[in-house]
């Protein structure tokens, strides 16, 4: 997988007790909170962090934060990528071309989507990628990957692909904690993906067993804290805990209808 980098802002002075020759600086980043429509964005978009990291999914890192004027209020902070340097194809703009559909487009594809012509490129360049985060979406609960991820399109790039924005998966796929439990319950959920159709049976296995051989102990501490986290309690964690136990027992079986 290509080394994603991040955008420094601003270089400071050096760091005084540093005896690596460190600086301070600042990054480029977007912070979200909870609100009301995504209640438990927060969080979830620091678990959801976690896992990718754990899985080797592609994704932008964030970080939770605080400032001081709301020293109670926990933050999640994406980190921007630093795009540059690459021809990096934004799949997150709105798309107002108008193009005709390909000849034989493979039966599921969501033909409708933007940037289709791009989006199909992503078999010859993507194949594992796309696979693995189509999986994980599924796993995750997360329905909202449409023009939520970029990716280079040239031949002679490094194959840079990432996601990006998992706020509206787990916790807060729903807009209510109560509501996304229950979309969690339902196997069938989520029932689209911009990459269905598009997958290599291949890579959607490996991952498949990415997921199932995660320990408990290294679900648990991706999911479970020592506090609530905005609104979302221990009691919630635990539970989402269980949540993903059971999701993954489905995925076989479920996500042959994105292949």
């Amino acid at each position: 997988m290509s080394l994603l980098n991040y955008k420094i802002l601003e270089v400071f002075e050096p760091n005084p007790s540093s005896t690596t020759d460190s600086r301070q600086g600042s990054l480029s980043v977007l912070i979200k909170s909870d609100h009301e429509i995504a209640q438990a964005q927060v969080y979830s978009e620091i678990v959801a962090n976690r896992l990718a990291n754990i899985l080797g999914i592609p994704v932008a890192l964030g970080v939770p934060a605080k400032h001081n004027s709301t020293q109670d209020t926990i933050n999640f902070v994406a980190l921007m990528a630093y795009e540059e340097d690459r021809k990096i194809y934004d799949f997150t703009s709105l798309d107002n071309r108008s193009y005709e559909q390909p000849n034989k487009l493979k039966k599921g594809i969501m033909a409708d989507i933007d940037h289709l012509p791009e989006l199909l490129k992503l078999i010859k360049f993507y194949p594992k990628q796309i696979s693995y985060i189509a999986v994980f979406d599924y796993w995750i609960g997360n329905q909202d990957r449409p023009l939520n991820f970029k990716a280079e399109l040239q031949k002679d790039g490094r194959g840079l692909i990432f996601a990006l924005d998992q706020g509206s998966s787990l916790l807060a796929c729903k807009s209510t904690i109560d509501a996304s439990f229950e979309a969690l319950k339902n196997t069938e959920y989520p029932s689209i993906h911009p990459f269905q159709k598009l997958l290599s049976p291949l890579f959607v296995g490996e991952m498949i067993e990415r997921i199932n051989g995660i320990p408990d102990w290294a679900l648990e501490s991706a999911t479970i804290f020592d506090e609530n986290i905005g609104n979302v309690t221990i009691a919630d964690q635990y539970a989402l805990f269980e949540s993903l136990r059971y999701r993954r027992k489905f995925l076989r079986e479920k996500i042959k209808n994105f292949i």
